[in-house]
């Protein structure tokens, strides 16, 4: 299969489109036929020398969001079958044509959404839920500043946080003023 592969750290001249060989699914995992990924600052600064830091071994398939079909099933996975859409977080390995995700990495993609926009919603909408709920554990009717509200982070802080019944008022810069 085909992937993004870096083989060393550094600049973007790292980055190989390469063979590698298609993953297998253990207990607990599921292989994903990638139809989306989404890119994100953490992809570069893993490529920058990161990921030897979070105990990424060299080659590594970069990519953390995912958005694709389940194409097999590992051992031990219920709720899920194959053909199934599904999005998700993983540790590397989504620029790739197939991926491996933990089961408890990933959920059903939502019907209203497509691929592409699916695959931007983990980490962004990851990062809002736990500064909302498990940091400043807003609740309902309570007032709540988010700055940035036009981007991917805070835009999903919003709506987050006007699902949970708080009063929102956000800021962004004067050209995001519509949105």
């Amino acid at each position: 299969m085909k992937a993004i592969v870096i083989k060393a750290y550094g600049n973007d001249d790292v980055l190989n489109y390469a063979d590698v060989e298609r993953p297998e699914p253990k207990a607990d995992e599921v292989l994903v036929k990638v139809h989306v990924a989404g890119v994100n600052p953490v992809d570069w600064k893993i490529r920058n020398g990161s990921g030897e830091r979070l105990g990424l071994k060299l080659p590594i398939v970069l990519g953390g969001e995912i958005a694709g079909t389940i194409e097999r099933i590992g051992d031990d996975v219920s709720g899920f079958k194959e053909d199934d859409a599904v999005y998700g977080i993983i540790r590397s390995g989504g620029f790739a044509e197939y991926a491996i995700a933990k089961i408890g990495d990933i959920a059903a993609k939502p019907r209203s959404l497509d691929f592409e926009n699916t695959a931007a919603i983990p980490l962004g909408a990851l990062t809002a839920w736990q500064a909302l709920f498990d940091l400043a554990q807003i609740s309902s009717g309570q007032r709540i500043l988010i700055t940035g509200a036009s981007g991917g982070v805070g835009s999903l802080a919003v709506q987050l946080a006007k699902a949970k019944g708080a009063y929102v008022i956000g800021t962004a810069s004067g050209r995001n003023e519509d949105f």
